[in-house]
């Protein structure tokens, strides 16, 4: 069987792909299709969500596993055969494609065909619009931009009075000898 999927962004109306994807391939070859169509840094962190009709979130399908051990809501990429999570048209699930700040993707099962083999899948047979565009990070950026959020999150509105206040500081002489 071959499945074909649309996938849209809220960022950008205008934006649309389809892809036909063998129901035998796992999420992973979904997920190195996609990125390498949007131009996308394939080594940011990124997610697939199983969802319900309302696009509320069910199962979590990771690109590196982020469990000490396999639990029944979260799964690899490399794991998930797509026949095992989406097998009915209307099927949905998200792609979290901007892991820190939750931008994503909305992809929809619009097609089965009952094709037994169809070369070169997964592959874009559908492209209309510019993708959003992808915020890429290095490890250096992400750890500065954190404790930069970290200082202004914990240090807001407080002045020095406000931090010092309700403590008595005392010389290290005033101390006594032990």
């Amino acid at each position: 069987m071959i499945y074909k999927f649309r996938i849209i962004s809220n960022e950008n109306r205008e934006f649309a792909r389809e892809m036909l994807i063998s129901s035998k391939q796992t999420f992973l070859d979904f997920h190195q299709c996609l990125q390498e169509n949007l131009g996308y840094d394939p080594n940011q962190l990124a997610s697939f969500f199983i969802t319900n009709t309302a696009w509320e979130k069910e199962l979590q399908i990771t690109l590196i596993d982020m469990m000490d051990d396999e639990s029944d809501n979260c799964t690899t990429m490399e794991k998930a055969v797509m026949e095992a999570h989406r097998s009915e048209k209307g099927d949905r699930m998200l792609y979290v494609f901007d892991f820190f700040s939750e931008r994503s993707f909305f992809i929809e099962l619009t097609d089965i065909l009952n094709l037994s083999e169809y070369k070169q899948l997964p592959k874009i047979v559908f492209e209309d619009g510019d993708p959003p565009q992808q915020i890429s990070l290095s490890m250096d950026d992400d750890i500065s931009l954190l404790n930069e959020e970290l200082d202004n999150d914990l240090l807001n509105g407080f002045s020095d009075d406000d931090l010092t206040g309700g403590f008595d500081f005392i010389d290290s002489e005033e101390l006594p000898d032990e």
